[in-house]
């Protein structure tokens, strides 16, 4: 038996498996150098968790603060969360809003409608409940979209509107009173799909378009969508990739569809996306995306944080660093929220946010 071709073939194999594995290396930024840099000043507020998406009413100056205690939920399984409310500038900490659902509230991307009418706005919320197989896991299977009316002092749940298949949903981008895109961040089902999906970087996600009674998956082939915004005048959506570190822009037909328009490869491991008053895009990213999972199991492996500051002239991107930090004082950055001249970075884990703005003084 000539073995020659057999060698040939297993060499092939392992050869291109160590080129995916040195791609996925140098792509989750184990080679990259952090020099932490910002031309600000950035101060420490305490008194919320794990603040993973926070979204600005730019008419009140109020800061909505998505919470939750993930550490203490993969630990036990017992952690509620909570949505906050903190001014911008104000360094005091941020005030837990009171809401009357029933059900847990472990909640992950959110988005703020505003009223045209001058009646309630919506703050539409994407929430994981609870969920264990043997040892307790974090798993976003069974994840549904809870939908409040912002009252001067709570949240009046309006309804919850779940998938009409168990997606894992990530962020919500709210474009109506009763409508909103999605993103799927994960399109299997198992919990070893995921990881597989996830460290494969294999394009099964995808963007779930929902109403008042359900989601429905209307696009897919990205790999690990996570943060979603629809533009002012409703005509473009983005979609910043984690794993495929792309931003994407799509048209928005009036129907609701969408059509790809524009993408760019930043680089680096992408997270929540949010608008500014002057119509740039601030993303929160993971520079090193190798230590998330390490930050994620331990608070004190550190995970750089970032801040990228977009354009869009409707045709290409232009991208610059605004922020970067080597895991000191906030690790695991996942949003930067624009503030008039200041804005806010939240992290998954950390028991704090960053109220950043100009210097002061000469």
């Amino acid at each position: 038996m000539n073995k020659k071709p057999l060698l040939i073939g297993t060499g092939v194999l392992v050869g291109a498996a160590a080129l995916f594995v040195l791609d996925t290396v140098i792509d989750g930024g184990a080679f990259k150098t952090i020099d932490p840099h910002f031309e600000g000043t950035c101060t420490a507020v305490h008194g919320v968790v794990g603040a993973e998406d926070i979204t600005v009413d730019h008419t009140s100056g109020f800061a909505y603060i998505s919470s939750h205690d993930r550490r203490e939920w993969m630990r036990t399984g017992e952690s509620e969360g909570g949505i906050y409310r903190y001014r911008p500038g104000s360094m005091a900490a941020p005030l837990e809003i009171a809401h009357d659902m029933e059900m847990p509230l472990h909640p992950h991307g959110i988005s703020l409608w505003k009223n045209p009418n001058g009646g309630p706005d919506r703050l539409f919320v994407v929430n994981h409940p609870n969920k264990t197989e043997g040892d307790v896991t974090m798993d976003n299977a069974g994840s549904q979209v809870e939908v409040f009316e912002v009252l001067d002092d709570r949240l009046r749940h309006i309804r919850s509107v779940k998938p009409d298949e168990g997606f894992s949903l990530n962020d919500v981008a709210a474009d109506g009173s009763d409508s909103f895109y999605a993103t799927i961040d994960k399109g299997s089902k198992t919990q070893l799909g995921k990881t597989l999906e996830t460290f494969g970087r294999l394009a099964r996600g995808g963007i779930a378009r929902g109403n008042e009674f359900t989601a429905t998956r209307i696009m897919g082939d990205l790999v690990y969508p996570n943060g979603i915004q629809v533009s002012g005048d409703g005509r473009t959506v983005l979609v910043a990739e984690t794993t495929g570190s792309r931003i994407l822009a799509y048209d928005r037909a009036d129907d609701g569809t969408l059509s790809l328009k524009a993408e760019m490869d930043t680089g680096t491991t992408l997270d929540n996306i949010e608008w500014g008053e002057d119509g740039s895009i601030w993303i929160g990213a993971h520079a090193v995306a190798l230590k998330f999972p390490g930050h994620a199991k331990d608070g004190a492996n550190r995970s750089p944080s970032q801040v990228l500051r977009l354009t869009f002239d409707g045709e290409a991107f232009e991208m610059e660093e605004i922020y970067l930090n080597d895991g000191e004082p906030l690790s695991g950055s996942s949003v930067a929220a624009p503030a008039g001249n200041r804005f806010l970075i939240g992290g998954v884990f950390d028991p704090l946010i960053l109220d950043c703005g100009p210097k002061e003084g000469p």
